[in-house]
């Protein structure tokens, strides 16, 4: 028998809100095959465990599972929706991450998963309500404000140019003539403040400005191209690598997803009920 509160998430619907420094996703996983995102990720079993795994071998069933930026991993679940809370770690101090935040971490996570848990209840009522979005996503979802990130001042105008427009064509040579630096210092230190390579960095932000047309019914073709793919082989290629599945998959699943869009961390600016 469905509990009350099974019921009562699941009849509010999916729901997702969409910011460029946070993503928090309540809705269908499907199966995915071996993904890597480019943000910190922590996953939350709504209602039940799911089956989490880093080689495909060795699983593991969970409530609760923290994964780095860029690791591969395979995630499985019997329910329907699955939850998720995307962190883009350019925004965050890493090495001064919450011990449950660790990937590494061997204690409880309850508290976590209970906070996680009423987070996704939080908005999915606003999406059902139509009410005013505003929330502190980080203290809503994980239970305070993660520490900031410093950077190198000149690979944080980069940053703040491409977070104006995730796909807009800019390649290394643009991105080091704004930064003030020769190619090469840029590339190095690039890598040297984020912990990868400029190239990858573009990679997953173009892969994750898919989440911005996920509610569209235009062709796959001009989505790619609106995203920033030079064709829709390219697309499903880049989004299959990130996600584990193709870009039609996320858009048939995405059909009936609320979103709550974001200009900044904390102060969601529109809500675009698509559907709920």
């Amino acid at each position: 028998m469905m509990t009350t509160k099974t019921s009562s998430r699941r009849r509010r619907g999916r729901v997702m809100l969409l910011g460029p420094e946070r993503v928090c996703y309540l809705g269908l996983l499907g199966r995915p095959r071996l993904r890597s995102f480019g943000s910190l990720t922590v996953y939350c079993g709504p209602d039940q465990p799911f089956r989490f795994s880093i080689d495909g071998r060795n699983w593991q069933e969970t409530a609760v599972a923290v994964v780095p930026p860029y690791l591969p991993h395979w995630v499985e679940t019997g329910e329907r929706l699955l939850g998720s809370v995307m962190v883009e770690p350019e925004t965050v101090n890493m090495g001064a991450l919450p011990p449950m935040l660790r990937s590494d971490y061997c204690g409880d996570r309850d508290e976590l998963l209970q906070t996680l848990r009423r987070g996704f209840a939080r908005i999915q009522a606003l999406a059902e309500d139509g009410a005013d979005p505003r929330v502190e996503v980080d203290p809503l979802f994980l239970g305070q404000t993660l520490p900031r990130r410093e950077l190198d001042p000149r690979v944080a105008r980069v940053l703040a140019y491409l977070r104006e427009d995730p796909s807009r064509h800019c390649p290394a040579e643009e991105a080091a003539l704004l930064s003030g630096l020769s190619f090469s210092r840029f590339l190095h230190l690039f890598k040297e403040d984020l912990g990868i390579t400029f190239r990858k960095f573009r990679a997953w932000k173009r892969a994750r400005s898919l989440l911005y047309h996920v509610n569209r019914r235009d062709t796959l073709t001009d989505i790619a191209l609106d995203v920033g793919y030079p064709d829709s082989t390219h697309f499903s290629h880049s989004i299959r690598q990130f996600y584990g599945l193709t870009p039609k998959d996320i858009l048939v699943g995405s059909r009936k997803l609320a979103i709550l869009l974001q200009s900044r961390v904390g102060a969601p600016d529109a809500l675009v009920n698509a559907g709920l």
